[in-house]
């Protein structure tokens, strides 16, 4: 098994950082039909993706933001490990925001990677899986923010589209 940092060709790929931060609305599992020879296997995240953080002359940051949708492909061995604690109902339900992405390339004669989504919140959070690789739309255009997720008025309500 190698990760990234022992492949040069990932090393430009940034993928530890390109989601620091991004919230998680929504997490859909796109599983295809086998009767009807649909062998896909997707797990499908909803997210305000942070394209650019602007630095001010102030020293302020700003954001650009946009909502997107991130699909991992042919996912496997998946494992969620996400606690709210127990707080006996007070406590609601929040999105996730993500820490870092990291990838370890499994030994397989094709691309095949063990993908790690470690969480700031809820903290200890994490998902990880199998997986080919990886694509993301957005699904609008990015807007400068004050803060690191879109307002919630302002986010795409076509979230997570089906194939």
């Amino acid at each position: 098994m190698r990760t990234d940092s022992d492949d040069k060709g990932t090393l430009k790929d940034d993928l530890v950082w390109r989601w620091h931060d991004n919230l998680i609305y929504a997490i859909r599992f796109d599983i295809g039909d086998p009767e009807r020879q649909e062998w896909r296997s997707d797990l499908v995240l909803d997210i305000d993706f942070i394209a650019d953080w602007l630095c001010e002359p102030s020293g302020m940051f700003r954001f650009s933001v946009a909502p997107a949708t991130l699909t991992f492909h042919d996912v496997g061995d998946l494992q969620l490990a996400i606690d709210h604690g127990d707080s006996d109902g007070r406590t609601a339900m929040s999105e996730l925001s993500i820490d870092r992405v990291t990838r370890e390339r499994l030994d397989r004669p094709f691309d095949f990677w063990r993908w790690t989504i470690n969480l700031n919140s809820p903290p200890g959070g994490k998902i990880v899986f199998c997986a080919s690789g990886h694509s993301q739309v957005l699904r609008a255009e990015p807007k400068i923010v004050a803060e690191q997720h879109l307002p919630r008025g302002e986010r795409s309500c076509a979230p997570l589209a089906s194939k």
